[in-house]
């Protein structure tokens, strides 16, 4: 093997004129070349397909690179998208805690609009049951004015003394002035005046008017103020009420007569008041 191989494998000898022969190498020596040969293609075919894995590889690489590119485009792109839908998750979430606020409120203020509407119809309908009293009182106190001006019209009115005073007063007739005592003179002035005023008009009823007043006035002294305050006024809406042809006024009248009456401790019958 330390020739060149041309002369290790086949190297002719003439051993005769007559004949060629060729010298063949040992089996060693072809085992060798076998194995040179094998480990040859071995190298040669192993580079050639590890410059394969290598050109693959080198693909594969800069496939992964682009992918990985691509995927931290992507990762940016979704942490921006992240970081946008967290700012509206921040807006919506604080305009619905205003939102909650507002409707919280709401439901306070509808509670107690609630507590105050029951409360108004509560005293809507006593505020009605009393309107439908105050109709019933003052239809039956229509009445009763009507059947007082009826009475009062079949009666002949009792003649006027030069003094002014009548000479009946109902059931204080049977008294003198002298006599009565302040609620009586109280309510003798009332009687009194209701006849001047059934009787007389304008100017001459107010100048009777106040003779009846000026006379009865030291006598009403001692009588509860509220009392006399009470006639007055009753004199004064008697006269707007019988100029009218209405029945309105009825109720004041009844107020401040039976204010004089509740005051002086007397029922309208023991005062003469039908």
């Amino acid at each position: 093997m330390s020739g060149e191989p041309g002369e290790s494998i086949c190297k002719p000898t003439h051993k005769s004129s007559r004949s060629l022969e060729w010298h063949f190498p040992s089996r060693n020596a072809f085992f060798c070349w076998a194995v040179v040969l094998s480990i040859s293609l071995l190298i040669v075919s192993g580079c050639s397909r590890y410059k394969e894995e290598l050109e693959g590889a080198k693909q594969q690489v800069e496939k992964l690179n682009s992918e990985v590119t691509r995927l931290t485009e992507e990762v940016a792109r979704l942490n921006q998208e992240k970081t946008r839908l967290s700012d509206d998750s921040k807006v919506v979430s604080d305009k619905n805690t205003r939102m909650q606020r507002d409707l919280d409120d709401l439901n306070k203020a509808k509670g107690a609009l609630s507590a105050e509407n029951k409360e108004l119809l509560k005293k809507n309908k006593v505020a009605e049951d009393e309107i439908a009293s105050l109709k019933r009182e003052k239809a039956r106190l229509s009445q009763e004015i009507e059947e007082l001006k009826k009475s009062a019209a079949a009666t002949a009115p009792p003649p006027i003394s030069p003094a002014g005073m009548p000479t009946e007063v109902g059931p204080q007739s049977a008294k003198q002035p002298e006599e009565l005592s302040p609620c009586d003179a109280v309510i003798a002035f009332m009687k009194a005046s209701e006849a001047i005023v059934r009787q007389q008009k304008g100017a001459e009823r107010t100048k009777s008017l106040e003779q009846i007043k000026q006379q009865f006035a030291p006598k009403m002294k001692g009588a509860p103020e509220k009392a006399i305050k009470a006639a007055e006024n009753w004199v004064k809406e008697g006269s707007k009420f019988w100029d009218q042809s209405g029945g309105e006024g009825t109720f004041r009248l009844l107020q401040l007569r039976n204010a004089v009456l509740d005051t002086c401790g007397k029922s309208p019958d023991a005062a003469g008041f039908k």
